[in-house]
């Protein structure tokens, strides 16, 4: 196996108006159909609140903190995976010394799926799914 991507804090660059570090998680010249960030806010801190139309998913890799999402903080930690309906207000939040570290995926809206082969049912996302053990 080949790894091809890993967070470089010497290739970050300032985003969310300085607030966080960030690059690319795909490596360049690999085309994928979302956009893709890795984050990085060493604490305490927290991320730019804001908000966007696309879909977002978030993939915690380091420390612990809080996703916050339309006022409603959401614990988070290595292994869990956060998900952000769009035009939410979201930020990332590290209360603690050290490293918060996730990738971040962003893509335009797409049409719900079928589920259960029935087309009567729509995906629902109006808040934020954490998937996590707790």
């Amino acid at each position: 196996m080949e790894l091809i991507s890993r967070f470089d804090l010497a290739k970050a660059r300032k985003a969310h108006g300085g607030t966080i570090l960030a690059s690319a998680v795909l490596p360049e010249g690999l085309h994928s159909p979302f956009d893709h960030a890795w984050g990085y806010l060493n604490g305490p801190g927290a991320m730019e609140v804001h908000k966007h139309h696309k879909e977002e998913v978030y993939i915690f890799t380091k420390g612990s903190g809080f996703v916050v999402v339309d006022g409603t903080r959401y614990p988070v930690s290595p292994g869990d995976v956060a998900y952000i309906p769009p035009d939410a207000l979201h930020s990332v939040v590290n209360e603690a010394e050290g490293v918060l570290e996730w990738a971040a995926f962003w893509w335009d809206i797409i049409a719900p799926r079928e589920r259960n082969g029935s087309p009567d049912k729509e995906e629902k996302h109006d808040e934020c799914d954490v998937f996590n053990d707790r």
